[in-house]
């Protein structure tokens, strides 16, 4: 189903921007987005879980990448057909999907890209295989088939094997260079080990995994990687989500959730909250706030929090988000090709601290902003989530003000109107400083970390601690990949507060228990205000 879209451009801004830096030159966006995509898997994968949820999240993912796609989809797997007719109906598209079923005359030859969930291979066609078993992500561009084991169910592994396939899919369909990246040989990634040498599939999930109070900051790509990951774990608890931010024009083709155009201009964190709470175990919340308001707000301070998970690209929002100070905080982090992870723990007083970790920028980023918009230091300086105005359309530069009144007439935010300004300017590969090229795909290997390093630390904290991982480049694949420790600093409140922190978190624990027990009782139930550090 195709969807008109009036800011298609804005759209498409960043995953082209992406395409654009890895081949060199300038792309021509009609011509990209007109290379035909298959989509295909085998009856024995799709039935499993595994398979399943690789095939969905391929769904969610490739067409907000490429232009025509074509499910075809083998005999023999009963509603997951339904399923994904479903999706392909009302998935947003830069193009089309279409779905056929087994015995459909299609002509594969034709094609610039088929991804098969399965393990088999075909060296005749550009063919790309994935599947996942545990926390085994599989992928493979090359004659090396796969192992057809797909029994240990873990959506984490599965969302991570999705994000290499369709990763292999944008390089052929972007014409990507061989010597830039080189098709994927076989690859077996462990999210447990953390590394392409596993030796095994890892432990089995819980059948019910019962969360502490978590909050989740960040409703952009890696939230709702994020989110669409912790609908499909076996999840109870109680989470809330914070954003500053309203959906734009420019997140249809990144945010992996965002399909129904009704969310463009309303609040991330409220629109993810509603679609989590209807679709999991969690209670879950949202509100539009900034982090260091959000501390004080009565959602975080009615919970215990003791999980922080965040999908930020802003370094002061996760210095304010440390000082809810939880016993685990596991933060996301992407650029254009590349994907990391952070974790803090109380528990591990040699690893830094975001606020270690991070350091903020020196440069001021809207000197770059109103270049591309003719927007004021001053319109620019507040909160970016907010509906652009008559009063900053008056302020800008005269060059501009024909173009911000037209994104004021559409109802755009600030934020929307800096990512279409950058978006203007990004004349072939000569971006502009502070436009953010990226891909949805880069966003939920992203996501797949950051839940993988979460869940290793609440069920299997006697583990190896890892302080920060990071897939330094996914087009290269996983292999180009390490895990350091990043040292705290012996400044940071991290270290000089340290005993205060361990005290309240101490307090903390006590209420997460009392919560624990409560919502065995009642579902909805929530305990007295707990202790917090401010």
């Amino acid at each position: 189903m195709t969807h008109p879209n009036p800011h298609m451009a804005a759209a498409s801004s960043r995953p082209l921007g992406v395409a654009q830096s890895l081949v060199g030159k300038a792309l021509d966006a009609q011509t990209v987005f007109s290379r035909p995509v298959i989509l295909t898997g085998e009856q024995a994968t799709l039935i499993s879980k595994n398979g399943r949820w690789c095939l969905l999240d391929c769904l969610q993912l490739l067409p907000r990448v490429v232009g025509p796609l074509t499910v075809v989809l083998p005999a023999g797997i009963g509603e997951l057909e339904a399923e994904v007719r479903a999706i392909a109906a009302r998935v947003w598209t830069r193009g089309s999907v279409t779905v056929l079923t087994a015995g459909a005359p299609l002509d594969m030859r034709h094609a610039v890209a088929v991804l098969n969930i399965g393990h088999q291979v075909r060296p005749d066609l550009p063919w790309t295989a994935i599947n996942s078993d545990g926390w085994l992500a599989r992928c493979s561009s090359s004659e090396t088939p796969l192992p057809a084991s797909c029994d240990q169910a873990n959506p984490i592994a599965a969302l991570m094997a999705a994000s290499l396939g369709v990763t292999e899919v944008f390089k052929r369909v972007c014409g990507v260079p061989p010597d830039v990246a080189p098709p994927c040989e076989f690859v077996e990634f462990s999210l447990f080990e953390l590394s392409t040498s596993p030796t095994g599939p890892g432990p089995e999930l819980p059948e019910t995994i019962h969360l502490p109070d978590t909050v989740l900051i960040g409703g952009g790509a890696i939230g709702n990687g994020l989110v669409l990951l912790l609908s499909q774990l076996s999840l109870r608890g109680r989470l809330h989500i914070i954003d500053k931010q309203a959906f734009g024009d420019e997140n249809l083709g990144t945010c992996s959730l965002l399909d129904d155009l009704v969310w463009l201009t309303l609040p991330k964190a409220v629109q993810l909250a509603t679609w989590l709470d209807e679709r999991s175990g969690l209670v879950a919340t949202g509100e539009q706030v900034l982090v260091e308001d959000a501390r004080a707000g009565a959602f975080v301070k009615g919970m215990a929090v003791d999980l922080v998970l965040n999908g930020l690209d802003d370094v002061q929002a996760r210095h304010d988000a440390q000082l809810m100070w939880p016993s685990t905080m596991v933060d996301g982090g992407i650029n254009a090709v590349g994907a990391a992870v952070v974790t803090h723990r109380l528990d591990q007083p040699q690893g830094a601290c975001l606020r270690c970790t991070f350091q903020l920028p020196k440069v001021d980023g809207r000197v770059a902003q109103t270049k591309a918009t003719g927007l004021s230091f001053e319109s620019l300086g507040g909160d970016h989530g907010r509906l652009l105005t008559a009063a900053d359309v008056e302020a800008a530069d005269e060059e501009h003000k024909p173009w911000l009144r037209q994104q004021l007439q559409k109802g755009r935010t600030v934020c929307s109107t800096i990512a279409e300004g950058q978006a203007r300017a990004a004349l072939g590969v000569n971006l502009a400083a502070d436009f953010k090229p990226s891909v949805p795909f880069v966003a939920t290997a992203s996501a797949a970390l950051v839940v993988a390093q979460a869940l290793r630390s609440l069920l299997y904290p006697q583990d190896r601690y890892v302080q920060l991982f990071q897939m330094a480049n996914l087009f290269l694949g996983p292999h180009a990949s390490a895990g350091v420790l990043t040292p705290t600093c012996a400044r940071c409140e991290c270290t000089t507060h340290r005993s205060v922190i361990l005290r309240v978190a101490e307090a903390r624990a006590k209420a997460t228990r009392a919560t624990a027990q409560a919502m065995v009782r009642d579902p909805d139930a929530h305990v007295g205000t707990p202790q917090t550090l401010d």
